[in-house]
């Protein structure tokens, strides 16, 4: 029941048409019976300052951030912990006493969803990262942290790869570093070796999903660990060529899902489980998600 008491959480960015955050959190809101509503507010360029204004003046108690406001979201708050600065995005907002503190969840959710889903030991290993975008950005420190011994960086710009890993020098000098442009590399040399690919492009997303995959199923082997961080649909062409090839695979819907939950808790202080329950919420709701010509739901 929503009542006088009742806290706001929610969404900021834009688009948000197809966001999956209300379902999922409103949901263990209403499990754990705590007395908040999670809202999508779809904030257009240019408003993301006012926006925040109006979190504080309205007590809101907190908000998931998502594109295009992750980075730029970090010159309008009052803090932000020691994660998100070194990955430079904060996806996650808490209100405390009218001051806005600032964290990624991106991070620690990619890792739970490799250890728990995965059963991935990430200590010692070597790890292919295909592009150098944000989310690229998050796991790279996210598995830097965790011990990883080697990463190599594909992209689809060289420079560009060049400066995330320069980043990544900084903090972690331990970690041995490469980086290459995908087009002019030898998948040959690189791809046998390597104990995880992680695929950060939106290479196969719907509505595009007949696409070649990023890495053709002729380099992959049975002692990969492959996970494709897009999630619609849940088996991309880069899934579908590493199982053919017997490897293990994970798709982009467990970090949505562990992102959020630790979301959950700096809100709320409760930690629900994730489990089946959760990754089903969130596959229903995709399977009802409006189809975008017609707006019809799809079943």
């Amino acid at each position: 029941m929503i009542d006088s008491r009742t806290r706001i959480l929610g969404l900021i960015g834009h688009p948000l048409g197809h966001s999956l955050s209300p379902h999922l959190h409103n949901y263990y809101l209403n499990k754990i019976e705590l007395n908040y509503v999670y809202l999508a507010f779809d904030i257009k360029p240019g408003e993301l300052k006012v926006a925040l204004k109006g979190l504080k003046a309205l007590n809101f108690r907190g908000a998931n951030i998502t594109i295009p406001y992750k980075e730029d979201i970090i010159d309008y708050l009052d803090e932000i912990d020691d994660m998100a600065a070194k990955i430079g995005a904060v996806n996650t907002v808490v209100n405390e006493k009218g001051k806005l503190y600032g964290y990624n969840t991106d991070a620690p959710g990619f890792i739970q969803m490799l250890e728990d889903e995965g059963g991935f030991e990430i200590k010692g290993k070597r790890v292919l990262i295909i592009g150098a975008g944000g989310a690229s950005r998050a796991v790279g420190f996210a598995l830097c942290q965790s011990g990883i011994e080697e990463i190599t960086l594909l992209n689809r710009t060289k420079e560009k790869a060049k400066l995330l890993v320069q980043i990544w020098k900084k903090y972690y000098p331990e970690v041995k570093f490469e980086y290459m442009e995908l087009k002019s590399c030898d998948l040959t040399e690189i791809v046998p070796g390597i104990n995880l690919i992680v695929d950060t492009t939106p290479v196969g997303m719907s509505p595009k999903i007949d696409v070649e995959p990023v890495i053709p199923a002729e380099y992959l082997h049975s002692e990969h660990f492959v996970v494709d961080l897009v999630y619609n649909p849940l088996e991309t062409t880069l899934i579908k060529a590493a199982r053919s090839k017997g490897a293990r695979t994970l798709n982009g819907l467990g970090m949505l899902l562990y992102q959020g939950i630790e979301a959950f808790k700096l809100w709320t202080g409760y930690k629900p489980e994730a489990g089946e329950i959760g990754r089903n919420i969130l596959i229903g709701e995709m399977d009802n998600e409006p189809d975008c010509n017609t707006g019809e739901l799809k079943k």
